[in-house]
């Protein structure tokens, strides 16, 4: 039998569901076809851990806010199930050649070349805290949090810059958890969200005392001592205690990859809804995750897009070894025991305008397909537990049940 190398290029959110959803749920079909390959993934990480970042709004209040068995959990346990089938590599993607199918990959002791027959693109997006996702080994991010577990208790100021979701959230949970500190939170809050979810979540600021400037943004930043000097962009500055800098996406990775398939923020671009990378010699070659153009970087969009590109790689091969497919459409058709059985292509429908903001563990804010939810809805859904319950699934791979 000819081994086809499966290679996928970072091991968080994307990465590490990718791999779960193949192997339970893509490559056992593809080896029951005549002729079909023996298939081995290799999974490169930088990280020997993968994180939970949508938990870290809650995480850095303090030690026991969030546990932290859960917020970090080690890639290669989760992979051991699959024995020889898949091999996780500690290492950073530096270059890739197409023409070669050829990934170069270095760490702190090893450089080399990977081979593959299908890759697949899941390095996402770098924030410029580690607070938010990793930047590089997970103890930089674990070493970010556990600071805030000693600063925080001891601060009367805190700015945080940048409104959108993350900045909501670790607004709230100060305010809720540390009263005596002034929040004052800078930019325009949740501006992606409908007027109504956006009124809402102005008014539970203002009863948590927490200080909005939404027409500013923060230009600069001037540590001083055991404070920071925060200027901003309508010329006046602040000093503060602490400054969280929760402003998104501050680096695409996607450095080592062919300018031609990129759009003009560094995005991958995918010639279609079902993930498959567009320019020459992308044969075979996928995105997945916030690296994709266009997405928008939520982990509810990342549910939809897995069982997707998934279903394009297992119809690309199927296709190869001369079995005829279909398409499974639907609205529901990218969750698992939707849109029929067997190989087929699976259509990208994730459910629009829908998020849940907590702003503190008694509430928040959310819409559904752009419909506002109520605040027990959100305190019940995530503000609660901040989704502790999805990471062993997640890890173990058991979201994706077996076929």
């Amino acid at each position: 039998m000819v081994n086809h190398e499966i290679v996928v290029l970072g091991a968080n959110f994307a990465g590490v569901n990718l791999v779960h959803h193949l192997e339970r749920q893509v490559l056992p079909l593809l080896e029951k076809i005549q002729g079909a390959p023996t298939y081995h993934v290799t999974l490169v990480s930088p990280s020997t851990h993968y994180f939970f970042k949508v938990g870290a709004p809650r995480a850095l209040i303090s030690p026991s806010s969030f546990p932290e068995d859960k917020l970090f959990r080690s890639i290669a346990e989760g992979l051991q199930q699959y024995g020889a089938a898949v091999t996780f590599v500690q290492g950073k993607a530096v270059a890739l050649t197409p023409a070669r199918h050829q990934v170069t990959v270095e760490d702190a002791s090893v450089s080399g070349e990977i081979k593959y027959d299908s890759l697949f693109i899941a390095t996402g997006t770098t924030s410029a805290s580690p607070l938010w996702t990793l930047h590089g080994d997970h103890k930089i991010s674990e070493a970010a949090i556990k600071e805030m577990h000693k600063v925080l208790p001891q601060t009367k100021s805190v700015l945080v810059a940048g409104a959108g979701p993350v900045g909501v959230e670790v607004s709230g949970e100060i305010a809720h958890s540390y009263p005596q500190a002034k929040v004052t939170l800078v930019g325009a809050v949740l501006e992606r969200l409908k007027p109504g979810t956006i009124t809402k979540a102005k008014a539970k600021f203002e009863a948590a005392k927490v200080e909005l400037l939404s027409n500013l943004r923060v230009n600069e930043t001037v540590p001083e001592g055991a404070t920071t000097v925060v200027k901003l962009s309508d010329g006046s500055s602040r000093t503060v205690d602490l400054f969280i800098d929760a402003r998104g996406a501050h680096k695409i990775n996607s450095e080592y990859l062919p300018k031609e398939w990129l759009d003009e923020k560094g995005r991958v671009i995918t010639g279609d809804n079902y993930f498959r990378v567009k320019g020459d010699d992308t044969a075979g070659v996928y995105a997945v995750g916030d690296i994709v153009s266009g997405s928008s970087n939520t982990a509810l969009e990342l549910d939809a897009q897995v069982p997707v590109v998934g279903s394009s790689f297992a119809v690309d091969q199927a296709a190869a070894l001369g079995q005829d497919t279909a398409s499974s459409g639907g609205l529901l058709s990218w969750i698992p025991g939707f849109g029929g059985k067997g190989i087929s292509q699976k259509e990208f429908k994730p459910m629009k305008d829908t998020i849940l903001i907590p702003i503190g563990p008694t509430g928040g804010v959310g819409q559904a397909m752009g419909i506002g939810m109520p605040n027990f809805m959100v305190k019940k859904a995530k503000a609660e537990k901040f989704f502790v319950e999805l990471v062993d699934p997640a890890v173990t791979g058991s979201k994706y049940a077996k076929v």
